[in-house]
């Protein structure tokens, strides 16, 4: 007599005692067995996974024959080919029987048999599992095993630098690549920024909107159906701002509708009116981040630069509740005069407590075409020190400087759009006035309130106009030995130059000299470090 133990289905087994073992009985076992527990379908690879959804950080998009899957958690996308977008299309936030969905898609593949087809659709699925989808045999198995963010994690994650694809299936190489040839022959809003009002409870030194200028605030229908318009144009990505957006009585409304719709959610906010209750939405609804304003870890330089005091305490607070309710949140140091040395205080700070940090140092001139807070913006000698904390510092950037420079195809760069402005994004206010970014608001694409987005995006004369403007516009800085290592900017030309988008600020210039000067020092250095 002998016992064997018999695996009926994953996760359940029996004793069974026979007499003597043999093949035939075990056969017969498991014949008796099939009606109390139904054998799952076997492949080559063994048991096929039953139910698949997306996981909750994923999104997925049909860019005309395209297929898109992007993860807001590990900040990871794909890109696949017609047969990949049908496969993506058929799976949702809902779990469903992989079976009904291979059923469901048959018709759609002339000459390819079910078997085929079913193999070909799981083995999509197995390479998504890791970074996009669960799979498993109920719901709450599904559950279990969703990932999902917490800044217990060793390496938490709140925005991408660039995405980096992960596969061995055949999808295009670089997504930024693709997306960059493809929305220029089909510009689409895969990300649009709406300041929901223009209202400000903070009054920063070097905020390029005028103070006297923040009266507005969007209408909780006008936002509602600006979000609705978007989803029918298939955006991706939604940034609320304002001003100040928590200053708007609906906004809590305005990013829960933004969440059905399918929208990655992300925030720009100063943080003093945040508090448990509406940080519990944002944790509801998922957010991708929240940027937080902090300008220097001593509250006396932070209140002087808002100009309102108490204003630190309040942010700082925020930041505390926003880390413990795990809600990802990126810190933003734009460096000026009065806070240049507490930049690098601010970025340890952060990546201390699993934040990421940013800084701007090239301040933008004021909307209305005055340069008076200019005045705080950093001279040369002060962004040299700057540059070369971020270089020391910051690990991101230290990446970016192992990519290939973005001119090495001259002729490809040359016809490059300077920026994606009216390609593939675009900026909507409380006014609705549509902009080509935040900033640009001297340059008024169309209104909303008059026009519907689609006839603005597909119409507009502006809209066309600033599509047409590529590099070779600029034809001494495709000279220029320092391109790459340039930060030029049609909004900051044309805010700093009286509405003239082509000429350029000799500061600009000097500070691209000034970081090729000292990254190429750093890149000598690392390689004499490395021997």
């Amino acid at each position: 007599e002998a016992v064997i133990l018999l695996v009926v289905h994953p996760g359940i087994a029996i004793n069974v005692k026979i007499a003597s073992v043999s093949s035939i009985f075990i056969i017969g076992a498991m014949e008796q067995l099939k009606n109390i527990f139904p054998a799952p379908t076997l492949t080559n690879q063994g048991v096929t996974m039953k139910l698949v959804r997306q996981c909750k950080d994923t999104f997925i998009r049909k860019f005309g024959e395209i297929g898109y899957i992007s993860s807001q958690l590990t900040k990871h996308d794909r890109v696949y080919d017609s047969v990949g977008a049908v496969f993506l299309e058929k799976i949702s936030r809902l779990p469903q029987k992989i079976d009904n969905i291979v059923d469901e898609i048959l018709p759609l593949f002339i000459d390819v048999s079910r078997e085929v087809l079913y193999q070909d659709f799981i083995d999509f699925v197995n390479d998504l599992e890791d970074s996009f989808l669960v799979t498993g045999y109920s719901e709450e198995e599904l559950n279990r095993k969703e990932p999902y963010f917490s800044y217990a994690m060793e390496n938490p994650k709140t925005i991408a630098v660039n995405f980096m694809q992960q596969t061995k299936k055949p999808v295009f190489t670089d997504t930024a690549d693709f997306f960059n040839d493809y929305f220029r022959q089909n510009p689409t809003i895969f990300g649009i920024h709406m300041e929901l009002t223009s209202k400000c409870n903070e009054r920063c030194l070097h905020c390029y909107i005028p103070h006297e200028n923040k009266t507005k605030q969007m209408e909780l229908s006008f936002a509602l159906n600006v979000l609705d318009q978007l989803r029918e144009m298939n955006t991706v990505s939604v940034t609320f701002s304002g001003g100040e957006p928590f200053l708007h009585k609906d906004i809590l409304t305005i990013i829960e509708h933004a969440r059905k719709n399918d929208f990655v959610v992300n925030i720009l906010s100063n943080g003093t009116l945040l508090d448990k209750d509406n940080i519990q939405v944002l944790k509801d609804v998922n957010i991708n981040m929240i940027q937080i304003s902090l300008y220097s870890l001593d509250p006396e330089i932070h209140d002087a630069i808002t100009q309102v005091n108490g204003s630190y305490e309040k942010t700082i607070k925020a930041i505390e509740l926003l880390l413990n309710a795990d809600v990802p949140i990126q810190i933003s140091c734009p460096a000026m005069k009065l806070n240049r040395k507490s930049y690098k205080d601010v970025s340890l700070w952060a990546k201390n407590k699993k934040m990421r940090s940013l800084c701007d140092f090239i301040m933008m001139a004021s909307t209305d075409f005055t340069t008076s807070n200019l005045a705080h913006r950093l001279n040369l000698n002060e962004t040299e020190d700057l540059i070369k904390d971020i270089i020391n510092v910051e690990e991101d950037y230290q990446e970016l400087l192992e990519l290939e420079p973005k001119s090495k195809d001259m002729e490809k760069y040359a016809n490059q759009p300077v920026c994606g402005v009216v390609i593939d994004n675009a900026c909507i206010t409380a006014s609705g006035n549509l902009y080509p970014c935040a900033g640009f608001q001297g340059y008024v694409l169309g209104n909303v309130r008059e026009q519907s987005l689609k006839d603005i995006w597909e119409n507009s004369e502006k809209v066309q106009f600033i599509r047409s403007i590529k590099h070779s516009s600029f034809p001494k800085c495709l000279e220029c030995e320092a391109r790459d290592y340039c930060a030029m900017c049609l909004v900051r030309n044309f805010n700093e130059s009286n509405g003239d988008m082509f000429r350029i600020n000799k500061h600009f210039c000097d500070v691209a000299f000034l970081n090729k000067k000292l990254v190429d020092q750093y890149r000598m250095e690392k390689q004499s470090a490395n021997g």
